[in-house]
Order: structure tokens, then C-alpha cells, then sequence
């Protein structure tokens, strides 16, 4: 997946930074929707070598969370050829996963749809380029005209472009908490779940049927896959997973509860004030955050009970728990678990901690560095987002700078997730090029209507 030569981009309309799904729908949205014209002028750098998305996390037999309608394109244009349907159509399965009866394909295949779009669209991305800034371009008057982005190759060679306005979707960050020390990670043998399938490989290579001990921290939907994973893959290993709560709490799928990935939704949220969006994504959290879907729950409480029968104690759920510390002791890891309302502490050692962790999406770090003073924000120190996803600039920045995933806080839990993807991708595409043309042109009136308004 090679995408085009810088040479022939001096300048661009839009610059996307990143080339993961929310940059890949925007590409597809906007090819999908606009003239060649307007098509020319959005580009994207990323940093890696070709375009991946989770490779280490596609674990057999998980799903994605998401309806496949909600892809990347079809929300905004059904009938694109970057859409899943036609993905299923051009691989030949369409039939096949019709009668399978779910919305819901397995991760893996959803990767290999986001890999065969941006195939297609390799024309909007330049791979292998890190960006390290973007900056400001001031004209005569002292007011901000356009953005230059300083990015490295591979060879580490610097160079600059320009653009009119930029998006960032750097991707989240893995979470490492507190107490685990540089030498745990650096040892690998602790390491977060984003790396899992080449970090477990090493004890695949031991040997499966060996006594290893592994540890799972946390509570949401990958801590739940990597422990159902582990009990499956190595059938003699001890494997705990500690977690803060009572229990591994259920995802809330619920179709009513859903709506607040729906647009309507996020304008609701974005005109909310601070009061109300906090209770709204405190209200929501489990459709989003720590939860579980039902099946991985009811899989997990299935296998303790089975375990049970056998008379075993290779599995267990550590409640009410935390990591404390973890550092790297030879080729194991030491770690300290803690229970926080007693202050109870427990020091083991394990073979291997996975960090279920999660994510940090806030804004988009050391990228917004050189416009910090441009940019403003509220009292609490979050950065004020217009509903467009741009930041909320002062008044002699002509730009937009475009947040992807960072917008928790303004736009609601939809921010970092796939499920308006393309909805934000027409979005900021109608803020940066103006709105799409009318798909069907001037509204023709049916012939009796005509000929009634011609009688009267």
C-alpha cells in the first residue's frame, strides 16, 4: 500500500496527520461525495510503513462492537464503492456472510475491509513520514493564513509542507499505570494489550503445555479476550485478572442507550452545558468504557464454573483490585497487587503482565505545541471544540485544526470510537471545502403535481 509522492502535493486544501479510520473514512467520504477537483486537495502523512490497524489485537473470534452499516463511508453514501457491502461483493462472501445472520463481522475481517479501502485510496496518503509539528504562517497583516507540518522519512531526512487547514488523528495512547517501573516494559515482560499477539508469541515458542503464570490487568472488553484467549491457548497456565470493581460489568448495547453514538446525539451533547455533559457521560460510561459484552462474560464465568468441577484453580478473577507495582526481576515480573479499601497488599511473581489498560486520547500532543497560543480554552484547561471538530481559535487564525479522538469532552463518547466516522468525515469536509452538492440536483416534481400547478 504505497501511497503518492509528496513531490506532486506542495500545498494541500486539507492535511490529515495519521492514516488510521477516521483519516481512511474521510478520504473515502470525500472521493465518494466530491469532485476530482476538491479530491485533489486532501492528503495525509503517516508515520508507518503501510496501513494497519490493530494487528496485534485480532484475536479469533472476536467482533466488532459496531454494526457493519456504520463503516466507513455508508452512513453518508450508501451506494460507494468504499462501502462493506461492496467490500463483501468484490471478495466474493457476500452471500455467505448474509447467512450468517450477524451485524456484527469479526474483527479480522473488518481490518482486512479497512486495508482493502485504503488500498483504493493509497492516492490520499503518503506512508512513511512521522510528523513532528505544525506551525503557524503569518501573512502581512499579522493574522495566521495558512499551516506548515515538519515531518521526517524514513531516512530521517526533514522536510516541510503547507496547507490550509490540518487534521490530527494521531491515535490514542497505550495507558501504563503508576507502578510499573521502565524496567518491567523495557524486559518485556509486562507490556499493554495493544502489542499482545507478538509479546505472547515468546511462550507459544516455549511450549503451551508449560505451568505459566500470567497476569491481566483490568476490567473492559480486551482484558476479558486476552484472559478467554490465555485460558485457551495455554491450558496448564495460571491466569489471574485483577480488576477494581465487583465484577466485569455487561457492555450497555441497548438500543436506546446507543443513540448517543447517533449525530442528533452529538449535537445534543456538543449544546449541552458542563453539568449536563458530565452526567451524560457518567450515565453512559458502560457503553463505552470498563464493560464487557455479554457473551465474553457469560464465556468467562463458564469456564470458573468448569474449572470448579474439575477441582481445578488455575483461573481467577481478582476483585476489588489493583496494580500497585510491577517491576522486571530476572525474567519474571514482580508485582504488587492492593486492595484499596482495606490496604491489603499482595506480592507475586508472573511469567508475563498484559496491561488491559485502555487508551489516552487527549488532544494530540507535542503536534499542537507551536499553536498553543492560538488555541483556546475553557477554565478547566480542555480545548474549546467548535461542533465541526475544528478548535476554537483566536480571531486572526484564518486555519482549522481538526481533532480526532480528542473530543470526549465536547462532542460525547463517540469521540474515539468508529461509530460516526463518517458522519464526522462530511463534517469537516463541509467546514474545509463548503457543503457537498446536492447528490440528486434540482428536486424534479412528479408529472401530476407539474400538471396541477400548471392548471392553477
Amino acid at each position: 500500500m504505497t501511497g503518492t509522492s509528496l513531490r506532486r502535493f506542495p500545498h494541500y486544501g486539507l492535511l490529515g496527520v495519521g492514516f488510521g479510520p477516521s483519516h481512511l473514512s474521510l478520504a473515502a467520504v470525500c472521493d465518494s461525495t466530491r469532485a476530482s477537483s476538491v479530491r485533489a486537495r486532501l492528503h495525509c502523512l503517516e508515520a508507518r510503513p503501510a496501513f494497519s490497524w490493530h494487528p496485534d489485537m485480532l484475536l479469533d473470534g472476536t467482533r466488532m462492537q459496531i454494526a457493519f452499516l456504520k463503516d466507513l463511508v455508508s452512513p453518508q453514501d450508501p451506494t460507494s464503492p468504499f462501502s462493506f457491502t461492496n467490500y463483501l461483493v468484490g471478495k466474493g462472501r457476500l452471500e455467505q456472510f448474509l447467512n450468517l445472520g450477524t451485524l456484527h463481522p469479526t474483527r479480522r475481517e473488518y481490518a482486512d475491509y479497512f486495508g482493502w479501502a485504503a488500498d483504493r485510496l493509497a492516492h490520499h496518503v503518503s506512508y512513511g513520514y512521522l510528523v513532528e509539528r505544525v506551525r503557524p504562517v503569518t501573512g502581512t497583516d499579522g493574522g495566521v493564513t495558512h499551516l506548515e507540518v515538519d515531518y521526517r522519512d524514513i531516512t530521517g531526512d526533514k522536510h516541510t509542507i503547507a496547507a490550509d487547514h490540518v487534521s490530527l488523528a494521531p491515535g490514542g495512547r497505550p495507558v501504563v499505570p503508576a507502578g510499573v517501573e521502565r524496567d518491567a516494559l523495557d524486559s518485556g515482560v509486562t507490556f499493554h494489550s495493544s502489542t499482545f499477539l507478538p509479546s505472547i508469541d515468546r511462550f507459544h515458542q516455549r511450549r503451551r503445555d508449560l505451568p505459566h503464570r500470567f497476569l491481566v490487568v483490568g476490567a473492559g472488553q480486551s482484558a476479558a479476550e486476552v484472559f478467554r484467549y490465555l485460558a485457551r491457548e495455554f491450558p496448564y497456565a495460571d491466569i489471574t485478572l485483577a480488576h477494581r470493581g465487583f465484577a466485569l460489568v455487561p457492555a450497555n448495547s441497548s438500543p436506546l442507550a446507543n443513540e448517543i453514538f447517533d449525530p442528533a446525539s452529538v449535537d445534543l451533547f456538543h449544546a449541552a452545558d458542563d453539568t449536563r455533559r458530565h452526567t451524560i457521560l457518567a450515565e453512559l460510561r458502560t457503553t463505552n468504557y470498563a464493560a464487557v459484552d455479554d457473551e465474553d462474560i457469560r464465556a468467562i464465568a463458564e469456564l470458573l464454573y468448569d474449572q470448579r468441577v474439575r477441582g481445578e484453580d488455575r483461573l481467577r478473577l481478582c476483585r476489588f483490585t489493583e496494580l500497585a507495582a510491577c517491576r522486571a526481576d530476572g525474567p519474571t515480573a514482580l508485582v504488587t497487587l492492593r486492595a484499596p479499601s482495606s490496604g491489603q497488599a499482595l506480592t507475586s511473581r508472573f511469567d508475563a503482565v498484559v496491561l488491559a489498560t485502555g487508551y489516552d486520547f487527549r488532544e494530540a500532543g507535542d503536534l499542537l505545541t507551536s499553536l498553543e497560543p492560538l488555541l483556546l480554552r475553557a477554565p478547566d484547561g480542555t480545548l474549546r471544540i467548535r461542533r465541526d471538530y475544528s478548535v476554537e481559535t483566536t480571531a486572526n487564525c484564518r486555519p482549522r485544526i481538526f481533532l480526532h479522538g480528542a473530543a470526549e469532552h465536547s462532542h460525547g463518547l463517540s469521540s474515539t470510537l468508529l461509530s460516526v466516522l463518517a458522519h464526522r468525515s462530511a463534517r469537516i469536509l463541509d467546514s474545509v471545502f463548503g457543503p457537498r452538492p446536492d447528490p440528486a440536483g434540482p428536486r424534479q416534481l412528479p408529472l401530476s403535481d407539474a400538471l396541477e400547478g400548471a392548471d392553477a
